[in-house]
């Protein structure tokens, strides 16, 4: 009987829920003080909007600074406007009789394909572990500035993967470890300009990861760790190299005001960078038979200012540096049916960002925003062509206004 009472609760809920501003379940039984479980279902609904001045990421729903084309010469004008990155987030808690909880998230968004639906999480977590899909443990994911662009600093981390991970403390809470198995990123080894004729195979070993938080009132700082063992296909012969990379993490948020920062450095670690996730060149061939995994260093910093009670600005830096020294051969894709192909040199590729934006909370739960979007994208290689020295030399920015509301409900 309590049970067809509560599933009548959820569905009058749900029924009513375009009244209502959020949803919860709760079942009628208690362990102490508290409901034995507590189901909730919350919609983040977000307009997103763009106006792109010049540079080449029109096409891009997000101001992804390593996607601007340095090679590319034409500056349309375009405005876009989508609500695909509204996300839908059922959660539920549950307490056990000797007072352990275990909570469990399944959250979707509409960035799939045609603003089809997309899996965002899904995990179950207790007090010693979290099984599932949640931010990989190599990020911190307790950060993120204050922006209406949904790409972020293009070192940033915030990539999404099956996971198994341990937390537990130092016996102090205020230390707190974590240590996870990844599922492996796979490297497609060829990134819009650069085609360094690698082949990619299946991974299979999982990424392993450990971070360290020192938590207080006034916010964390966070260091982290990862290792990978990554395979690849050179002509015809199947390999593997070592990646591993380094963050230092942090908010500081002595009240509403708060400064967010990261640092992020290591080799074979691109596939995990916002900028060049998903395209990313982990590695390449290098003169003397060998197969480097690419250094890869960046940054970015936030600080968040109430101007007044309603009334806050964001502003935000960061920047990437990718090398690729003693490369053997790369293919340099300047344009459809234009190719350079280098069978030796170094190539730099670098990334700059910045955003300004002012955010105003309207209402309870809504906040309206206005962003001015500007970054760099730097190509510099030198090397032989032909056995002739050549050098390109490439730099374009691009600019775009974002605007838009978000409404928690």
């Amino acid at each position: 009987m309590k049970l067809i009472l509560t599933t009548m609760c959820f569905c009058i809920g749900f029924l009513a829920f375009a009244q209502d501003p959020f949803l919860t379940v709760t079942s009628q039984d208690s362990v102490g003080t508290q409901p034995r479980f507590k189901t909730s279902l919350g919609v983040s609904m977000k307009l997103n909007g763009y106006l792109d001045f010049y540079g080449g990421l029109n096409d891009s729903e997000t101001f992804n600074v390593g996607a601007i084309n340095v090679f590319g010469t034409d500056n349309p004008k375009s405005l876009n406007v989508d609500l695909n990155q509204t996300q839908l987030k059922l959660s539920t808690k549950y307490i056990q009789k000797n007072g352990k909880v275990i909570y469990a998230v399944v959250e979707s968004d509409f960035w799939g394909e045609n603003g089809q639906m997309r899996l965002r999480k899904a995990y179950v977590e207790t007090t010693h572990w979290q099984i599932g899909q949640m931010w990989n443990n190599f990020g911190d994911q307790d950060i993120w500035p204050n922006i209406m662009e949904w790409e972020g600093p293009p070192s940033g981390i915030w990539v999404r993967t099956p996971h198994v991970k341990y937390m537990n403390t130092f016996k102090n809470s205020a230390w707190i470890y974590e240590a996870s198995l990844e599922a492996p990123i796979d490297t497609d080894f060829a990134y819009q300009e650069f085609q360094p004729l690698v082949e990619e195979v299946d991974q299979i070993t999982p990424d392993v990861t450990f971070a360290v938080k020192y938590k207080q009132a006034w916010g964390h700082l966070r260091m982290s760790s990862i290792l990978r063992h990554i395979r690849y296909k050179l002509d015809n012969e199947t390999d593997n190299f070592t990646g591993y990379g380094f963050t230092l993490s942090g908010i500081y948020k002595p009240n509403r005001n708060n400064f967010q920062f990261q640092l992020v450095g290591g080799k074979g670690i691109s596939a995990y960078l916002t900028t060049v996730a998903g395209n990313g060149y982990d590695g390449y061939p290098a003169v003397g038979d060998d197969f480097n995994a690419t250094p890869a260093i960046g940054g970015w910093a936030s600080y968040e200012y109430f101007i007044t009670e309603k009334l806050h600005a964001n502003a935000v830096l960061g920047f990437t540096r990718f090398n690729l020294d003693d490369s053997e051969r790369l293919v340099v894709n300047e344009s459809e049916t234009t190719q350079t192909v280098f069978l030796e040199g170094d190539f730099k590729h670098q990334h700059y960002y910045g955003i300004l934006n002012f955010m105003y909370d309207a209402y309870e739960r809504m906040t309206v925003g206005l962003e001015l979007d500007y970054g760099v994208k730097d190509l510099d290689i030198n090397g032989l062509v032909d056995d002739t020295a050549l050098n390109i030399d490439k730099s374009r920015d691009a600019m775009r206004i974002s605007f838009g509301f978000m409404y928690y409900f």
